[in-house]
């Protein structure tokens, strides 16, 4: 990582990595690639202007007004990561509340997005190349549109910038927590070609990765430049019983541990619910006590072991390309055109397989609600014994585990002129971005055909292997897609007319437009009610928006720089907003900078909080009165709809920065931020909603014996969110003859993290718990390089701290713990360079094999999937050519 700031005392040189306030959504940010300094420029030296993710200026030789993290190619290579997901999740500024494909039970599964500051996917702003891309088809937690960063290759980046402020007055809505730019490579010569391996070393899952970049044309002779790029990417699976940390579901050695991994719903009559009486266990399960489980309920249950059908790590395999040219019709005219396109296909068990039993549900579409289907045994079936009708459980082992296949395609193509004059420069562009996703579920169960075993007795719960011709009228296989479409246009102007006082003038100005539109849809089994245990996320939802920026820069003393910008949004469906901001470069010294920067941001409603969009999803709560085990965690189904009425949120963003740089060797910086969000859009809190069944008459849905069965909920304003904290940033290089030692890090403080759980609510505290996700106070990245003539080696220490567990508690996990561990990861690059036109590496990641740090709000995986995996150490071999 560096800072956007390098000085020496001999004469101070910064190089421009300026984020003032480029309100221009893409259009400001006109290939902000072309605005890079070359990967070769070394340190210090002076560069032509160019412009960078967070102004609309083009500007050179000076330190930014705005804290931008830039990670070049270099830094890409030697951390180890082969994807965008990997690289940007490892950040310490990604502090929480951000996910990928380990999320299996998603409603956007196989996707993977950045949560800067933790305020979720939805509050950080991904573009490339400086321009808006679609969002990901499927909504992530039925509600956050975000950017699939699975969908764009690593091996195409020049470099990644990362503002890490609010920038709502530069780009509009959904930058409230800051900016990720990715930047593609603007230079290929000739042909490359990189390959590699990488294996887990405790087996159960390996990738290969296969890239090929190919240039054409010089700018300076032949007046064109052609530039292609290919990715190909494999992953195998990895399931959670191939790892000793989850294989067996059983965390009763850990403090508060419980047999989470295990379902005690292999098959029982449920006359009483209080003293359920097992079936025979069926094939696959085992006779235990339900005390195993922490369950006071007496006798025996046949339990079974899950883990062998949840997936840890799903299968991948991804294609990436891009094709991009620019073209110069005279030395003040050029056209860039470029498509960007992306194709995965991933599988993952992301459940065990059906049970029936008490909350069983279907979809009625005359209505847009669930009906009850009741899972009683008639009198007379072959499976009950008594007179009369006879409740009871059941988990169809036999059917098979639940299996989800994702197929996804993005594209982005974006067409272009820029042209330079002696004093202004311009440039427009249109581009037009689609992702589409079509998920396929297996092994789900038909309604009817189970309503129909049980008035004819044809399936047999008690020895299905009798019976096996029922099975495949059971068994039920799904289809839902999902698109994201938008498309835009943007124009700019900026240049600087003229001077005043201490310096020129700069002045930007222009206009975006921009149509999205979002259809995510469910299958027609679950519209016909054919499918039980339904989980829908509907959403029909479309909008129009245009918008209006400027930016000045003005220079009123040689040592200050102001930079003062402003954007009006009209959204077609919730109305207008404006986003002023101010940011103030102060040069105390030689070696010293001060920066400030005072912005208001906005986030839109998305379009499943805002349009036609009906939600129907399953979680878990802590129910406090239980009749049966009070304070034990109970399955919930969740019903939810959009609102219309719902206001943007608004946001308020600070942000004071201290950069020394005594010479062009050292650096130190720190950055304080706070971030306050006010009208925050977010369901109400279920955990609170159960605990607090006064409070929240009619929304609360109980069976006969009052276990809790529905939850309905909705979408509000529900006050104000803040958060603050601090980054630590520093680097320093010792020389000696041709080796150099390079100490770099970079550390993130999370101070505070306040919002109330339900509208109407005081707020809470989340900073070092996981109330509102797992957001721990601290983490770092440190890394200790040292580079002597071919050879490149480089050890990385990565800390996450631990946290408050604040979501169970000792009534639902004896022993319990209060604090989950931090954790220390250390990663490993090695390589070499002698070799004619050829680079070859290793790579090790977690290098000490550890394991992630066990909590047991992960249930039946044994930690927190927003930071950590179980992958456990992974060895990574490649290669690089150039032909």
């Amino acid at each position: 990582m560096s800072f956007v700031f390098d000085a020496s005392r001999a004469g101070v040189r910064y190089r421009r990595l300026a984020l003032a306030l480029a309100l221009a959504l893409a259009a400001p940010l006109a290939l902000a690639a072309e605005a890079a300094p070359q990967p070769d420029a070394e340190p210090g030296v002076t560069l032509d202007s160019v412009q960078v993710t967070g102004s609309n200026l083009k500007r050179s030789d000076e330190a930014g007004v705005n804290p931008v993290l830039v990670l070049d190619r270099a830094q890409i290579e030697k951390s180890g990561k082969v994807t965008v997901s990997d690289l940007l999740r490892s950040l310490t500024v990604n502090s929480g509340n951000s996910f990928n494909e380990q999320y299996t039970g998603s409603f956007a599964n196989g996707s993977a997005g950045v949560s800067l500051r933790g305020l979720s996917q939805k509050n950080t702003l991904v573009l490339v190349n400086g321009y808006r891309v679609a969002s990901y088809g499927f909504a992530q937690n039925t509600q956050d549109n975000f950017v699939d960063l699975n969908a764009l290759p690593l091996g195409a980046i020049e470099r990644v910038e990362i503002l890490k402020d609010g920038a709502s007055a530069l780009y509009g809505s959904d930058a409230i927590a800051g900016v990720v730019n990715l930047i593609l490579r603007r230079k290929i010569e000739g042909i490359e070609v990189d390959a590699a391996y990488g294996a887990a070393t405790e087996g159960g899952i390996d990738q290969h990765r296969i890239g090929l970049r190919a240039g054409h044309g010089d700018p300076a002779t032949d007046r064109y430049s052609l530039r292609f790029s290919l990715d190909v990417f494999q992953r195998g699976r990895l399931d959670a019983d191939e790892r000793d940390l989850t294989r067996d579901g059983d965390y009763r050695d850990q403090p508060g541990g419980r047999l989470a991994g295990w379902s005690t719903q292999g098959g029982a009559y449920l006359r009483n619910p209080r003293a359920p009486v097992a079936f025979p266990c069926q094939s696959g399960t085992q006779s235990r006590p339900y005390s195993d489980f922490g369950s006071p309920l007496p006798g025996n249950a046949c339990a079974f072991n899950t883990q062998p059908f949840r997936t840890l790590v799903p299968d991948v395999e991804r294609y990436q390309a891009l094709l991009a040219g620019d073209v110069w019709f005279n030395d003040s005219l050029q056209g860039f055109a470029e498509a960007l396109y992306s194709t995965s296909h991933n599988g993952t068990y992301f459940s065990a397989p059906m049970t029936v039993g008490a909350g069983l549900r279907a979809y009625d579409r005359s209505t847009g609600r669930l009906v009850d289907i009741p899972a009683v045994l008639p009198v007379g079936h072959p499976n009950n014994p008594y007179a009369t009708p006879t409740p009871f459980e059941y988990s169809f082992l036999d059917l098979g585990a639940r299996y989800k296949i994702n197929k996804s395609e993005f594209s982005r193509v974006l067409v272009g002129l820029r042209g330079k004059g002696e004093t202004w420069d311009w440039d427009v562009a249109a581009s037009h971005s689609e992702s589409r996703q079509h998920e396929y579920v297996r092994n789900f169960l038909n309604r009817y055909a189970f309503e129909r075993v049980l008035r004819d007795g044809s399936y047999d719960f008690l020895d299905p292997a009798r019976t096996p011709g029922a099975l495949e009228a059971l068994r039920l296989s799904t289809r839902r897609p999902g698109t994201y479409r938008l498309s835009t246009l943007n124009g700019k102007i900026s240049g600087f007319p003229l001077q005043w006082r201490a310096g020129d003038v700069g002045v930007a100005a222009g206009v975006e437009f921009r149509n999205e539109a979002q259809d995510a849809r469910t299958s027609p089994q679950v519209l016909s009610g054919t499918e039980l245990r339904p989980a829908i996320n509907l959403i029909d939802g479309d909008r129009r928006v245009s918008a209006a920026f400027f930016e000045l820069s003005l220079k009123p003393w040689q040592s200050l720089e102001v930079q003062l910008a402003g954007r009006g949004d009209h959204y077609s469906d919730f109305g207008s907003a404006f986003s002023p901001k101010l940011g103030l470069r102060w040069q105390v010294g030689d070696d010293v900078l001060v920066r400030f920067n005072a912005s208001r941001g906005f986030r839109a409603p998305s379009l499943p909080e805002i349009a036609q969009s009906t939600t129907i999803s399953y979680g878990s709560v802590i129910d406090p009165f239980d009749p049966v085990q009070p304070g034990a965690s109970r399955g919930v189904t969740i019903l939810r709809a959009g609102n219309p009425d719902l206001k943007a949120e608004r946001s308020s963003n600070i942000n004071l920065g201290l950069l020394w740089s005594p010479d062009a060797d050292t650096s130190l910086g720190v950055d304080l931020y706070r971030i306050r969000q006010d009208d925050l859009i977010a369901p109400d809190s279920v955990q609170y909603v159960v605990s607090n069944p006064q409070l929240n008459p009619g929304r609360i849905t109980r069976d006969a014996q009052g276990r809790l069965q529905l939850v309905e909920n909705r979408y509000a304003n529900q006050g104000t969110l803040t958060t603050t904290g601090f980054d630590i940033e520093g680097r320093k290089v010792w020389r000696a003859g041709d080796a150099a030692w390079t100490l770099d890090g970079a550390w993130t403080r999370l101070l505070s993290y306040e919002q109330p759980q339900v509208a109407g609510q005081g707020a809470l505290e989340g900073a070092g718990g996981n109330r509102f996700g797992a957001l721990p106070k601290w983490r770092g990245i440190t890394s200790l390089n040292y580079g002597r003539g071919d050879w490149t080696a480089q050890l990385s220490w990565r800390y996450i701290g631990g946290y408050r567990q604040q979501v169970v508690d000792a009534r639902s996990n004896p022993g319990l713990d209060g604090e989950v561990d931090d954790h220390h990861q250390f990663d490993l690059y090695l390589g070499y360079e002698g070799l004619r036109d050829t680079t070859v590496y290793l790579s090790v990641q977690n290098l000490a094999d550890k394991d992630p740090p066990f909590d047991p709000a992960g249930g039946a995986l044994p930690y927190d999937i927003s930071q950590y995996d179980a992958l456990g150490r992974f060895v990574t071999v490649g290669f690089k050519h150039k032909f």
